[in-house]
């Protein structure tokens, strides 16, 4: 009696703690008990957990069936949730007929034109994978985070690492009249790949790996880690794979599948297909098994290619043998994609094959990178294979699949799946060697301001990060408007996953409030906007250089300045010229409408400003001024920071040279190299550090070309960014 009452109070409590991370939403002006309802202007925001996410132009559509929402346009609706496999019940339909694609984070096909006949409803269900970069220390993996790539996974791909599901309602007319989210124990399918396997983050890109959940059942989640431009070293060194092992369980599946990076080992003199690559499929199995999971290598497809008879060329033959030959010396599955994907694009021919790769440019075809309709292809031949292994997996194929005749493949006139509203012509990362046109180098602009901030925005680019060329002959890309003083100091521009560059600056001197615009080409801006930062401390001395960036991890944009609150430090009054004490402060957003209240950001001890974040080897630091006057100090310092909300590690030994007087701190890794810039401001020049380990640091100042130094145009407290070289082309 005793136990059977613990078993209901056990049952019970795991009840509560499942539907405290479940969801049920009704969409329309009412819900049922349990439900939240959900409105046509409900934005996404962090204190509800749920919302639309920009750009969404839905309306109420009521029909026999109840109210729904739908949208002549594709539409993003995202849910707050913690790491894990959740089971997604959607109802569709609305008062007209629809057909309602749905996809889940990072473009994941889930649910493939699902038809509704006007007032009708039917109802869906599939399991899908949420995940966070955070590794938790499980038998022979230490806790820690995935290395990501910046800013391509914090940016772009932010969506595939943050606390929250997203989903896309695309299609004619979709409509969804009610969603309910549960987390679930199944079994996950893991898959580890380059960019052919990754989820790509906009058209016309695709792989294998987005379209994969397409063809399961519910009831199997399809976790994709795979990320562009790596191997099977990345895979270990970026901790990729420790951290599929930190939440794997018994009976999981991973499918591998590297070879288009790993084949430039060769030319690097790093490693070969039967050598380092064998070696390292080895250590990728035997951490899986040891951890309960079953690895199945798969071996990657050809590019695109064909000889005068219209054969494709090999290019990666002697990578699939290493990976067949390691499956059966390892005695673990293998998919043979490489042998699959011959016939595939031979039954299409030279001209036709085209069609089943990316053209980012108008007459500029991918060879290596495929579109919608090739990775639909291609998924499907790994199911195919999958199910060919008879391993438990298979089982959750969706009826009808499992059977694809490469040399029959689906006509491309009859594929369907709509594209995402997101575009790049930006060639994914990696294997450019084989590139059907040269990938685009990476650019850097450098944001700044002249004089005293009075004309706005300039801009400079470099090719390498060492020679700066101002565009636009030296104009103002954006006059100030905000604030009293209508000044433009201190810009700092951020790229956000929504594709639009964000833009922050001082106003004034004596003012409590910062700038604000946005813009997607640099070019046309949107109003400026005054952020009353300090309005809540009126006798706020400042609000100074104002730092932007995005965190991925929380979903929104982090805002920090520097500030003086009389009275408020007082150990330190009188250390800085005038009455300033400087600490930082912050706000965040998600909208650049509604911002979190102001709240103390770091303080170090002393007066502090111009802190800005440098990222580098996976972590951030965090990059400030001391600015100690009595006795002088005006020099730059590091500390690491566990996360962009702190905590901050013990700040390092000052890494400007000794008795310069510095300020406006910016970071950019060219390659190998970290390079902190700052202005000499006392001394009227532009100066800069280099280190590759962040404890030595070597001054680069006679390497650099800075343009007008010398003059009253040169230039003055900016932020460094990467950006497209087509970009740098449209400023000049």
């Amino acid at each position: 009696m005793r136990r059977a009452a613990i078993l209901g109070i056990l049952t019970a409590a795991c009840a509560q703690a499942a539907a405290a991370d479940a969801w049920h939403f009704t969409f329309g002006p009412t819900a049922s008990a349990g439900h939240s309802a959900v409105q046509p202007d409900m934005a996404y925001d962090s204190q509800r957990g749920y919302g639309f996410e920009p750009g969404a132009r839905v309306r109420t559509d009521g029909g026999a069936g109840g109210p729904s929402l739908t949208s002549d346009q594709p539409f993003f609706f995202s849910a707050d949730l913690p790491e894990g496999n959740y089971n997604v019940t959607v109802t569709l339909g609305g008062e007209q007929a629809a057909n309602t694609t749905v996809k889940a984070e990072l473009r994941r096909l889930m649910l493939e034109r699902v038809a509704t006949a006007p007032g009708a409803t039917v109802t869906r269900t599939f399991t899908v994978n949420i995940r966070t970069p955070r590794i938790a220390a499980v038998d022979g993996v230490a806790a820690g985070a995935v290395k990501l790539k910046s800013p391509r996974e914090s940016v772009q791909e932010a969506w595939a690492w943050d606390r929250r599901l997203t989903l896309e309602f695309n299609g004619e007319h979709p409509a969804v009249r009610a969603i309910d989210i549960v987390p679930v124990r199944a079994p996950t399918l893991f898959l580890l790949g380059d960019s052919t396997v990754c989820d790509q983050p906009a058209e016309p890109y695709n792989s294998w790996g987005q379209m994969l959940p397409r063809f399961f059942k519910p009831g199997i989640a399809i976790a994709n880690h795979g990320e562009s431009g790596e191997t099977y070293r990345d895979s270990l060194g970026r901790r990729r794979l420790d951290k599929i092992l930190s939440v794997m369980h018994p009976g999981d599946t991973v499918l591998m599948q590297f070879g288009h990076n790993d084949q430039k080992q060769i030319k690097d003199g790093k490693g070969g297909p039967f050598t380092t690559y064998k070696d390292e499929i080895r250590k990728h199995v035997e951490a899986i098994r040891a951890h309960g999971g079953t690895a199945v290598i798969v071996s990657s497809m050809e590019r695109r290619n064909f000889d005068a008879n219209g054969k494709v060329v090999p290019s990666l033959i002697d990578y699939a043998d290493a990976a067949r030959q390691s499956a059966q010396e390892l005695g673990t599955a293998f998919i043979d994609l490489n042998a699959v994907s011959k016939p595939f694009y031979e039954a299409l021919g030279p001209e036709h094959s085209k069609r089943a790769f990316a053209e980012p440019e108008p007459g500029r075809i991918d060879n290596t990178h495929h579109n919608s309709y090739g990775s639909y292809e291609l998924a499907q031949a790994v199911v195919t294979g999958l199910k060919q292994t008879g391993l438990p997996a298979a089982a959750y194929i969706a009826d009808g699949y499992g059977h694809f005749d490469p040399a029959h493949p689906d006509p491309v006139a009859t594929f369907a799946v709509p594209p995402s509203p997101n575009f790049t012509n930006q060639r994914p990362l990696g294997d450019e060697s084989h590139a059907a046109a040269p990938a685009a180098a990476q650019a850097y602009l450098f944001a700044y301001f002249t004089g005293n901030g009075e004309d706005g925005l300039h801009l400079a680019a470099s090719n390498d990060g060492y020679h700066w060329d101002k565009l636009g002959q030296g104009r103002s890309y954006l006059k100030p408007e905000a604030g009293a003083a209508k000044l433009m100091r201190d810009p700092c521009i951020v790229l956000g996953p929504d594709g639009v560059y964000h833009m922050v600056w001082t106003t004034g001197w004596k003012e409590n409030n910062i700038g604000y615009a946005s813009s997607k080409d640099l070019l046309h801006w949107s109003k400026q906007q005054q952020i009353a930062v300090m309005a809540h401390e009126p006798q706020a001395l400042n609000a100074w250089a104002p730092e932007i960036v995005y965190d991925a991890q929380r979903s929104e944009y982090l805002i920090f300045w520097a500030s003086t609150i009389p009275g408020r430090f007082k150990d330190t009054d009188g250390s800085s010229e005038e009455k300033y004490n400087h600490r930082i402060y912050y706000t965040t957003t998600r909208d650049f409408v509604t911002y979190a209240p102001t709240r103390l950001y770091y303080d170090p001890g002393f007066s502090v400003i111009d802190a800005t974040f440098l990222h580098a080897r996976g972590a951030d630091y965090l990059l400030v001024k001391d600015e100690t006057r009595n006795p002088p100090h005006k020099y730059l310092q590091l500390a690491a920071a566990s996360d962009l909300h702190g905590p901050f590690g013990k700040l390092s030994a000052p890494l400007t040279p000794a008795g310069l007087w510095t300020e406006g701190p910016t970071a950019l890794q060219v390659g190998e190299d970290i390079i902190v810039y700052y202005d000499a401001y006392r001394d009227k020049h532009y100066g800069a550090m280099r280190s590759r380990d962040l404890v030595h640091w070597e001054d680069v100042t006679a390497q650099m070309h800075f343009p007008d130094e010398g003059t009253p145009q040169r230039l003055r407290h900016g932020t460094v960014l990467a950006v497209p070289p087509a970009l740098v082309d449209s400023l000049r």
